[in-house]
């Protein structure tokens, strides 16, 4: 057996409930079938070939970490079923009591005896019995003396341990108990692939922690399985939301890029395609950005800009780090503003879609930045507005606030945009997201954007961290409904995860994923609407002039999935999918074909596949004009994403003549629940409307 390498869990789960049940989300339909996983009821034989009577048990459970183990063994004579053939695990530990990291332990059966569920399953309870024996270590919870906490969870490969529920027993009960606890794979995708079980008690998770020897016994560990509904996701080209503005970073303090560079960051052809720059405005009103501005401009990116602090003079430090804006300087900032978006445009040839009127608002640190008031912004807004005006650079919006959280924008914003004829100066709102949350802001019908998040921990460019950032722009898209949505830095100061790429220029796989969606969703997009019933996540848009969509799918999950796309109101020939991957990035894959209006596609594990095409409206139904049916009926096929298919007759007998009849298909074929649809043809009759078919999904 192989050694494998494993990280403690260093965080203390907070349990004060005999039993916490975490949140469930229905999985099974009444109808479909359960299974009941056995992985240990401890019988003498044991289980992969060895013994438990003969001493092997700990050849396949044994101490994963922690000091506070002592013994692992078999004890026939304690099983929870009173069954005289079998037994349980027993196991004791001595804790310290002194709160230490090492006062717990983590028994774990590691040689993987857990058998992957069949595909279409997954687990959706854990199971087993516990029982503490007297005199046990205790520890006071809510004024009831326990054993302290007893987690269950399994091993991962990126966060080490996921205990997804556990116990807390009151000291007096030295009977056995039966745990149950329900897993949710939508929102802990972990839990589909689950290869072994832990069991933890953590010594100090309650204060003052437990002290002393603790004998438990464990029996009958089991997860009970149930197949899955099919992954079906429903696109509908009606369902129109938000209009998409694009997606972007920022080239801030930086004024040395190569061509190579700007493709790779902006190019629809060669690169992510980001359709958005946010550069900066230095505290005298000019740029050491124009030559980037210019690239990203000529690869079809909107630029705008953002201020980091006025001039000096104009606030109360006197220093362009920290202090707050004076009021008796709106005019003349107004004009220094209007006049760098004019500067811009007559000696660059840049036409600003938008300029901020400061970055980060509530913040007053010990780089350039400046404190403003909700009322400061509602009294300079009109200023530059007529600044703008005047400079005949009008058509630039005005952006505010960009506050540093996303929870406080609103503070800044609302004297400003309560105020009709203030808010009609305003052209778009946005705010940063360093709180990392996301929902509906008041933003008053204007544009919304997410203008800069980031994280400050070590680089990592993996597709892991990928995949987690395309997940929040899925969020800020479907939750927070915004029209933009741009990451910090483009390019690196520091060896962190603050920017797109690494020190060496190298592309982390968060500006492919990013590039999964601002390569294909392009400015003046919508969203359409999607209803997805997988643990995949997934987004729409379309063009509404060409016809254009793309269809953004993230696989979050250890395993492959098969997912299948029901398109609603619209159809089309076939889709291209774009796959970022840990071994693509941003590829290209072959044209698939779409049959009728549904298609099927393996999304890879740790995936981000973007999914382009060209959509016609196809009828919703069928119209069979003056025509009867042959003797043999309609002709239903089958299909489905495993590729097979079958044809069955709908018997129909001497129907009479049908005049402008629109059919509906009520039956299914036999055996046909499952993950597919049905459609019909009959060639006996002459169709119109479109092509000579009709779906229906199956239950």
């Amino acid at each position: 057996m192989t050694a494998r390498t494993r990280r403690p869990c260093r965080k203390p789960f907070p349990l004060a409930a005999v039993i916490l049940f975490l949140t469930v989300i229905s999985l099974i339909q009444p109808a479909q079938a359960q299974s009941l996983y056995i992985v240990d009821q401890f019988d003498p034989s044991g289980i992969d070939g060895y013994s438990y009577a003969a001493g092997q048990i700990t050849n396949v459970w044994g101490n994963w970490f922690g000091d506070a183990f002592q013994s692992l063994s078999w004890d026939s004579t304690s099983d929870a079923s009173n069954n005289p053939n079998s037994g349980s695990m027993k196991i004791i530990a001595n804790f310290n009591g002194l709160g230490s990291i090492p006062n717990q332990f983590e028994v774990y059966d590691y040689i993987d005896s857990i058998t992957p569920a069949p595909p279409g399953w997954v687990c959706t309870n854990f199971e087993c019995d516990v029982r503490f024996a007297a005199g046990s270590a205790t520890v006071t919870v809510n004024g009831t003396s326990t054993f302290g906490c007893l987690q269950f969870g399994t091993e991962t490969a990126v966060y080490g341990q996921d205990y997804f529920g556990g116990i807390t027993i009151p000291a007096s009960n030295t009977n056995w108990v039966h745990v149950s606890i329900p897993l949710n794979v939508v929102a802990d995708t972990n839990l589909l692939d689950i290869g072994d079980v832990l069991i933890h008690i953590y010594g100090p998770c309650y204060s003052p922690g437990l002290s002393g020897l603790t004998t438990l016994w464990v029996d009958n560990i089991a997860f009970t399985c149930a197949h899955l509904p099919p992954t079906n996701c429903v696109i509908d080209w009606k369902d129109v939301h938000q209009r998409i503005d694009g997606f972007g970073a920022s080239s801030a303090w930086d004024g040395d890029w190569t061509t190579n560079q700007a493709d790779l960051l902006f190019s629809t052809n060669v690169g992510a395609g980001l359709s958005l720059l946010r550069s900066r405005i230095a505290p005298d009103g000019t740029s050491m950005e124009t030559s980037i501005m210019q690239w990203a401009q000529q690869r079809g990116a909107r630029v705008w800009s953002t201020p980091w602090s006025p001039p000096a003079a104009f606030k109360d430090s006197t220093n362009v780090n920290g202090g707050d804006f004076l009021s008796q300087y709106y005019e003349p900032y107004a004009a220094q503003l209007a006049n760098y978006v004019l500067n811009m445009k007559t000696n660059y040839g840049i036409n600003l879609y938008a300029i901020s009127l400061q970055n980060e608002p509530q913040v007053s640190t010990s780089y350039e930045s400046c404190v403003w008031t909700a009322q400061q912004f509602h009294d300079f807004i009109p200023y530059v507005y007529s600044a703008l005006a005047g400079n005949g650079v009008g058509n630039t919006k005005i952006l505010f606030a960009e506050s540093d959280v996303w929870s406080q924008s609103e503070s800044c914003t609302s004297n400003a945009m309560s105020d009709p004829a203030v808010s009609n100066m305003v052209g778009i709102i946005a705010s940063h997201d360093y709180d990392l949350t996301c929902f509906p802001l008041n933003n008053g019908a204007k544009p919304l954007w997410e203008t800069e998040v980031s994280t400050g921990d070590p680089y990592d460019g993996g597709i892991s961290n990928g995949v987690y950032w395309a997940g929040q722009i899925h969020d800020f898209m479907t939750i927070a409904q915004v029209n933009a949505w741009h990451y910090w830095w483009l390019i690196p100061y520091a060896t962190d995860n603050e920017s797109l790429v690494d020190t060496n220029g190298n592309p982390a796989k968060r500006l492919w994923t990013m590039g999964n969606f601002a390569r294909f969703v392009r400015p003046g997009f919508y969203r359409i609407g999607v209803s997805n019933n997988s643990y995949t996540q997934v987004s729409a848009y379309r063009s509404t002039n060409s016809g254009s969509f793309a269809i953004v799918a993230i696989n979050p999950g250890p395993d492959v999935t098969v997912q299948t796309f029901d398109l609603t109101n619209f159809t089309a020939t076939s889709v291209t999918p774009w796959i970022t991957s840990s071994n693509y990035s941003l590829a290209s894959q072959s044209p698939l074909g779409v049959a009728n209006i549904f298609f099927c596609y393996p999304l890879p594990a740790m995936s981000v596949v973007t999914f382009v095409g060209q959509g016609y409206v196809a009828p919703s139904s069928i119209t069979i004009s003056n025509a009867a049916f042959g003797s043999s009926g309609l002709v239903l096929t089958w299909n489905s994403c495993a590729g097979s298919s079958y044809s069955v007759l709908k018997a129909n007998g001497a129907a009479p003549p049908i005049s402008n009849w629109t059919a509906i298909v009520t039956n299914y074929p036999p055996g046909g629940a499952g993950n597919g649809w049905l459609s019909y043809t009959d060639t006996t009759v002459t169709t119109s409307g479109g092509p000579s078919f009709y779906r229906v999904r199956s239950p």
